[in-house]
């Protein structure tokens, strides 16, 4: 039986990125990127939640979810002009099944005051799609015309 950090690491349906602070010596976690996978991604139904937190109240503000975010949509689509800017060259891997994902099965569940979340979303071509559900959540999705851009 695996503990529970194994869990975490070998689980199939998730990608987890750590973000670390920058700055000599040891670097110190201050948050994390998601990418919740559900469903089969062959079928139509499938969904890539994706989630960030900086975890650390000193590192709010600087920029650095939406640059995290940037490169894990980038990884996991394939897609780095949709969310890189300006947009580097961004050598992806031959990453394994099930990536790339489809741009247009991403979603974001958002507490409805979070309008810090919002914003950042939005930023990376994110519109709401659903109000708010029994747990006071919104929904966004990538913007169709974002994607064709």
């Amino acid at each position: 039986m695996l503990s529970t950090a194994e869990h975490w690491r070998e689980d199939d349906d998730k990608l987890t990125f750590i973000i670390l602070a920058n700055g000599e010596g040891d670097l110190p976690m201050i948050g994390d990127v998601n990418i919740f996978l559900k469903g089969d991604p062959n079928d139509e139904d499938f969904e890539a939640e994706v989630g960030v937190m900086i975890a650390e109240e000193s590192y709010r503000g600087k920029g650095l979810a939406l640059e995290a975010l940037r490169l894990m949509l980038s990884y996991v689509t394939a897609s780095p002009a949709l969310f890189t800017n300006p947009s580097p060259t961004l050598a992806l891997p031959n990453p394994p099944f099930p990536f790339p994902i489809r741009s247009d099965s991403l979603a974001v569940r958002i507490g409805q005051e979070n309008r810090a979340s919002t914003r950042l979303f939005e930023r990376l071509g994110f519109v709401e799609t659903r109000g708010a559900n029994a747990f006071g959540e919104k929904e966004m999705r990538i913007r169709q015309d974002f994607l064709s851009v």
